[in-house]
């Protein structure tokens, strides 16, 4: 240290920076030894807020090192240094305020638990050592004339045992003090003569070296003391002191909410008992279990020995559940809900106590338990939900008992939670059961059903919706519609109602769906959801549009024959024209051609119509097939335009078979004209007879385009035209083959198709053999070609 004297005297004095030559010999007082060698020294002040706080000074070993033009840049340095100082000592009091902050917060988080005495002693041992950054604590309290050991925290385990065997009244001056409420503090505890030699020698010997200790009010037996042990001797300073006084008044509130704690322990105790039952409750949907459960909970949770829950059903109060002595064979048994301690508590809905028979036996009657032996009783009602009445939860003592007011708040409780998980169980069955039967009603209906929630995930998908769609259920629920059918089915516009159609895809093949929707909304009018109900109506599509085809196909099959014969006939009406005969007939030709036409479309419409209500009326006998296969070729040759050649191969006088002849001989004309029809021109036509097992097979084969695969099995149904070999349907009504079809299977045969595109096409067909058919009749050649 440097006294303020000389050139540092003049920088403070005058407040202002000093340059001094020839320091070594004309410092007054001369400078001390280690500044006897410098030659010059400037001094500045450093001044904060127009105090001075100290100097700075520079120092040379060499004469004119320094100039006075440097003085305003050591003063700005000294300013900086005030700065600096006052900036570390405004830290070092935030550390302080922050160390003095943080042992509050420890000693509130230490003791803000309620704890049982034991717990709260140790804790307020842990709180001091941890607050004032001592090495070990204990706390010590009267006992008789002296002190013991009643919690501690760090402190060696051969000194816990000497100090509960106690320190002499005089040994310390912790009891006097804590009786005043005064602290107690010891720098350094060797020379400490308030404490007797022993005391000293005990902490010594364990390594303290100084102590704090501070008063705890602990109740009736007077005050406590906690005392902090250091390893080192230490000066306690004003914050140290601040500290110990706060912790002996949230030691005082910690003491007290020890004392509450073993009755809010059993509190607690008795509320998580009952929270534990009531999950175990929530979770069981089966009412008979819910009573079980409660039955046996109850006379842990209280104590007792027997319980008992009675149902109201009718005017009468059944035992439903029982457990405990005395239980047995009580199950079933009924009572009158007008008569006795129960029944006074189904009118009134209050609890009702019995605490011994032998003093009030009439309270007794009525009641199996109470006679069989049980001396006491608790009985609370179990309300419903709505204010009514599910029934009485009774638990028994076998012995007179008192019953606490905390017995009958956790009955009530416990009441209460079997009442509400009743009501639970007794609402999911009744849920569960109308749930299976909506199920099934779903399950079974006609139309696809699929509800979607607010967020547009499917929830419902029923098995019509899995049949008409193709996706599986599993797929859909809790997906989009969108992806489950690769479009939305919600409409534009959900306030227009009514049946509208739409199209999806299933398999590659675009299906047809009836759709309704139906919009769920919410209290605020929101879309909660969508229920969508649909039907297959593909078929239906195709059938209208086979209607359609057919009007127009034979709209125009018809008008062409009419055309002509209109055409034909106005002009041989013409009176300025005079016809010559030949070409009279020729026009009367046309006329008569044109009109066989018409007969026969007319016809094929008549023979469908027959034949789909049943009233074709056929001959069914003993048919010559090969003849009527001859025969029909034989005609059709004769009036087929083009250069065809036809094919016949079949067994002369040896094939017969149960037919219609004249229907057969549709059905082959039919099949060949339809051959014709495409082929090739100068294409060739077979047609071939041969017997089977027990049927007459006939097989028309041409050389035309054939049939693709994926049409062969339309190839049969009405109104249905095949594309000819231009691309372009074929000319008729599109009802030959769908006749010859029906015609073979009027006949009790079977009639079917082999083809292979761009190869020509085969029908066959069979029809059952004759009885009358000769058997040994040998083919004879065939019919040749044509």
């Amino acid at each position: 240290e440097l006294p303020p004297q000389g050139t540092h005297a003049e920088a403070i004095a005058t407040g202002k920076p000093v340059l001094k030559r020839d320091f070594a010999r004309t410092e007054q007082p001369p400078p001390s030894e280690n500044f006897a060698d410098f030659e010059e020294v400037m001094v500045a002040p450093m001044t904060w807020l127009g105090e001075i706080r100290g100097v700075l000074g520079v120092l040379a070993r060499e004469a004119g090192r320094f100039d006075t033009s440097e003085l305003e840049l050591l003063d700005a340095f000294a300013r900086f240094a005030s700065l600096a100082s006052h900036n570390a000592e405004s830290f070092e009091e935030r550390e302080r305020q922050a160390q003095i902050q943080q042992g509050f917060y420890r000693i509130a988080e230490v003791l803000g638990s309620p704890l049982s005495l034991a717990e709260t002693f140790d804790a307020l041992a842990q709180a001091a050592a941890e607050a004032l950054g001592g090495d070990a604590a204990v706390v010590l309290e009267p006992n008789g004339d002296g002190l013991t050991l009643a919690g501690s925290y760090e402190l060696p385990p051969i000194l816990a045992t000497r100090l509960e065997e106690g320190l002499p009244r005089a040994a310390t001056p912790f009891l006097a003090a804590a009786r005043e409420e005064r602290i107690v503090s010891s720098a350094g505890l060797e020379d400490d003569d308030r404490f007797d030699e022993a005391t000293r020698a005990l902490l010594r010997d364990h390594g303290y070296q100084a102590l704090l200790s501070a008063p705890v009010a602990a109740g009736g037996s007077g005050n406590d003391a906690v005392v902090v042990l250091f390893r080192s001797e230490r000066t306690f300073s004003d914050d140290d002191l601040t500290l110990a006084r706060h912790l002996s008044r949230a030691a005082r509130g910690a003491l007290e909410r020890s004392e509450l704690f073993e009755t809010e322990r059993r509190a607690r105790g008795l509320s998580q008992r009952l929270a534990s039952v009531g999950a175990r409750l929530a979770t069981n949907l089966e009412p008979s279990l819910v009573l079980e459960e409660v039955v046996r909970e109850a006379p842990e949770l209280l104590g007792a020995d027997a319980a008992a829950i009675r149902l109201l059903e009718g005017d009468e109060l059944v035992v439903r559940a029982a457990s405990g002595t005395g239980a047995t064979g009580l199950l079933g048994t009924r009572a009158s809900s007008d008569a006795g301690l129960l029944g006074e508590l189904v009118q009134s809905r209050l609890p009702a106590r019995v605490e011994d028979t032998e003093a009030a036996p009439q309270l007794g009657r009525g009641d199996p338990f109470l006679t069989k032996g049980m001396a006491a009783c608790l009985a609370v009602p179990m309300l419903a939900h709505d204010g009514g009445l599910h029934g009485v939860l009774t638990v028994y003592a076998a012995t007179p008992r008192s019953w606490a007011e905390d017995d009958l708040q956790a009955l009530i409780a416990l009441a209460a939670v079997a009442s509400a998980a009743l009501s639970n169980a007794e609402l999911y069955q009744r849920v569960a059961e109308e749930k299976e039967r909506s199920e099934a009603i779903l399950s079974n209906i006609a139309d696809g059903i699929v509800a979607v929630d607010r967020d547009e995930q499917v929830v419902l998908w029923n098995a019509m919706a899995e049949h008409i769609t193709g996706v599986p259920a599993s797929e859909a629920v809790g997906r989009r519609v969108s992806e489950a059918l690769q479009r939305d089915l919600a409409g534009d516009d959900p306030h227009v109602p009514g049946e509208r159609h739409v199209a999806i895809q299933r398999g590659g093949k675009e299906v047809w769906l009836s759709l309704t929707e139906a919009v769920m909304r919410d209290a605020a009018g929101e879309v909660a959801g969508r229920i969508f109900a649909f039907r297959d109506v593909s078929g239906e599509r195709v059938v209208e549009q086979m209607k359609s085809d057919f009007v127009a196909t034979v709209s125009h099959e018809l008008r062409t024959p009419l055309t002509s014969i209109y055409g034909f006939a106005e002009t041989l009406l013409r009176s300025d024209v005079v016809f010559r005969e030949e070409d009279r007939a020729t026009f009367l030709g046309y006329i008569a051609s044109e009109s066989e036409r018409l007969i026969r479309i007319v016809d094929d419409l008549l023979n469908v119509a027959r034949l789909e209500a049943g009233t074709l009326g056929l001959a069914v006998a003993p048919t010559n097939v090969s003849s009527v296969v001859s025969g029909t070729i034989e005609r059709f040759a004769a009036g087929v335009d083009g250069d065809h050649h036809f094919v016949v191969d079949v067994p002369d006088g040896s094939l017969y078979a149960d037919a219609d002849a004249e229907k057969l001989g549709e059905v082959i004309a039919q099949l060949v004209d339809n051959a014709v029809k495409f082929s090739p021109e100068g294409g060739t036509v077979k047609v071939s007879g041969r017997r089977k097992s027990d049927t007459v097979e006939v097989r028309v084969v041409d050389e035309g385009i054939g049939i693709p695969r994926a049409d062969q099995h339309r190839i049969f149904t009405k109104f249905y035209r095949a594309e000819s070999g231009s691309g372009e349907a074929a000319h008729g009504p599109g009802l030959g083959l769908f006749l010859a079809g029906g015609l073979i299977a009027a006949m009790r045969g079977r009639i079917w198709v082999e083809s292979e595109e761009g190869k020509g096409s085969s029908f066959v067909f069979e029809l059952p053999m004759s009885n009358v058919a000769p058997e040994n009749a040998e083919p004879v050649g065939s019919a040749g070609s044509r």
